[in-house]
């Protein structure tokens, strides 16, 4: 969102669907219409638009990055990895049901006075932003797992009445809309990030779909469970399932499908918007098993005493090189460096290539797809495979 001429104005290519800008608009000059691939578009009514600023103020495309040692800051931080005690929880979640013990334990134990999470949907879009307190605590049901398509989180903050004690969870452009929105609603905060280093559209939900011999089409009423049943789980689309190892072994696992707004944010772990603890898969430190775990990246005291405080959480402290091959720090580092790039802004000769690079490979990797929309699996593997990335080549710096 930006301002000209004292009026609201949306930019797609910048938006990262959070939806807090209609929440927070008093003249209700906001809208949202359509849903194409997964991606709102929003619509302001000039009529009604004051210039408050406050869509503005909350929208996270308007940031700027400013810690200049946030991947060698990674190297001090504490980690865990964590999960639930109760085997059934470990296996239905997605890593080990430490977001969900979170949030159910915290308000049971009056640990937090109310939580803003999400709530799972029966079917698309999967999920829906929801204010928990002591009077309505979630079962772990009624929390979603990983949803790998865009989700609107922001859109519910209406609900949220002024408490003592507040915890966001959410990923690091929704946390940062979060609470700047709900300044004034609490008078403690703790904020616990999902590592996000991209949103999905639909297209790539749309691209298994096919694969699996289903569909996804408008109007969209597709259940989907996009992990769980062990780690890493499935990938289960209406009556259709595939195995999440197999599933990220195709293009669904670049950035082929990603939300534009996310090219633009370099803060995967929350650390720009002092998140607590970052919450993620520990990929390349863990094989596939019946169970599951999160790796846990703590930032704070406040974090670290109040994963101390949870019942029925086993956390385990791992050293940073122990879990340092599943930070992805290498990726962060050149996530972070593009992302002038991705705004339109003056960039040294490396960086523009590198962006140039990246963008004629998602062109390529799309136009393929496009064109050979059922093949065989290993086709799309091998692909997946051969076409190395240009930008890593081309930024070869190192951490």
């Amino acid at each position: 969102m930006i301002i000209i001429e004292n009026q609201a104005k949306w930019i797609s290519s910048k938006c990262q669907q959070c939806g807090a800008c209609r929440s927070v608009c008093p003249q209700l000059a906001i809208s949202y219409v359509g849903c194409k691939d997964g991606i709102t578009d929003v619509r302001i009514d000039d009529f009604k638009c004051i210039g408050c600023k406050k869509c503005y103020k909350v929208c996270p495309a308007n940031r700027t990055l400013t810690k200049t040692t946030y991947v060698p800051s990674l190297s001090v931080k504490k980690y865990a990895l964590a999960y639930n005690e109760n085997s059934d929880i470990r296996h239905d979640s997605s890593s080990g049901g430490v977001c969900k013990t979170l949030i159910i334990e915290s308000l049971k134990n009056a640990l937090v006075d109310g939580v803003y999470s999400l709530r799972k949907l029966d079917q698309y879009p999967s999920a829906i932003g929801e204010f928990y307190t002591i009077d309505n605590i979630p079962s772990f049901d009624d929390i979603p797992n990983s949803v790998y398509h865009s989700i609107m989180a922001c859109t519910e903050i209406e609900k949220v009445h002024k408490v003592k004690r507040l915890m966001l969870v959410g990923t690091s452009c929704q946390l940062y809309a979060l609470e700047t929105a709900l300044k004034g609603k609490y008078e403690e905060l703790i904020k616990v990030c999902i590592f996000c280093k991209q949103q999905k559209t639909l297209g790539s939900t749309k691209f298994l779909s096919k694969l699996l011999g289903t569909s996804v089409t408008e109007p969209y009423s597709f259940k989907s469970q996009y992990r769980g049943t062990g780690w890493p789980g499935v990938v289960r689309i209406n009556d259709k399932s595939i195995a999440w190892e197999k599933a990220a072994g195709l293009p669904f696992g670049r950035r082929l499908w990603c939300v534009p707004g996310c090219d633009i944010c370099g803060d995967p772990f929350g650390i720009e918007v002092g998140a607590d603890v970052t919450l993620m898969d520990p990929w390349s430190i863990r094989s596939q098993n019946d169970l599951g775990e999160t790796l846990v990246t703590i930032h704070t005291e406040s974090g670290e005493q109040f994963l101390k405080s949870i019942p029925n959480l086993v956390v385990e402290s791992k050293s940073y090189e122990e879990v340092r091959p599943a930070l992805g720090e290498g990726d962060i580092w050149r996530k972070r460096a593009l992302v002038p790039y991705f705004k339109g802004e003056e960039v040294p000769a490396i960086i523009k290539a590198a962006g140039d690079a990246e963008v004629k490979q998602r062109r390529y990797l799309k136009r393929i797809r496009e064109q050979t929309p059922h093949m065989p699996f290993i086709f799309y593997q091998v692909l997946n495979k051969k076409k190395k990335k240009k930008r890593d080549k081309i930024l070869k710096e190192k951490i």
